[in-house]
């Protein structure tokens, strides 16, 4: 029969086993990782499953599950060029930022693809990414139309029968790769 000292010792690496285990990832800072092969549909009214006008809150959560946490997360206090506006939460993951609506249930406004990195197994309308040409992408965009915006200094692409959608490359003459995508364009950040 062992000893009383022999058996604790024997116990200690289960119980480092133990102790290591109940410090989860989140605990010591590290990022946990996001729902393995989903994928996050963008599309000229939804996030994912989420409806623009749905709950911010669902659609947090979904992102949150599907991407794991944004890489930065800012709350504001709205547009200075229109005080109506609503405040915003906008949550970030490479070139993808979704905006939400905090206030009072809170809603879904949409979502931004800027340059950079997008997310892996984010899909896209018509397949446009920030990795297309401009000249590509208004051949993939059924009825697109194009103007230079002096204001904004966008080739901006719009469809009729997709308003709310509006992709735009940054040379005035329409060359280059597509470096903007929404589907809720607000000209305040």
């Amino acid at each position: 029969m062992p000893s009383s000292y022999a058996v604790r010792l024997a116990c200690l690496p289960a119980i480092a086993v133990t102790l290591l285990a109940t410090l989860t990832a989140p605990a010591l800072g590290e990022r946990p990782a996001p729902v393995e092969h989903a994928t996050l549909e963008l599309t000229p009214a939804a996030v994912g499953r989420i409806a623009v006008g749905g709950s911010a809150k669902a659609a947090e959560k979904m992102l949150r599950r599907v991407l794991g946490p944004p890489d930065r997360a800012i709350d504001s206090k709205g547009c200075e060029l229109d005080a109506t506006a609503d405040p915003r939460r906008t949550l970030t993951w490479g070139a993808l930022t979704v905006s939400l609506a905090p206030a009072g249930a809170g809603r879904l406004v949409g979502w931004t693809i800027g340059v950079g990195r997008i997310p892996p197994h984010v899909t896209l309308p018509h397949g446009v990414t920030n990795a297309t040409t401009v000249r590509d992408a208004v051949r993939a965009i059924p009825g697109a139309k194009t103007k230079w915006d002096e204001v904004f200094q966008m080739y901006w692409i719009t469809a009729p029968a997709e308003p709310a959608m509006m992709w735009a490359g940054d040379h005035e003459d329409g060359s280059g790769r597509i470096a903007y995508i929404t589907n809720a364009f607000e000209p305040c950040e």
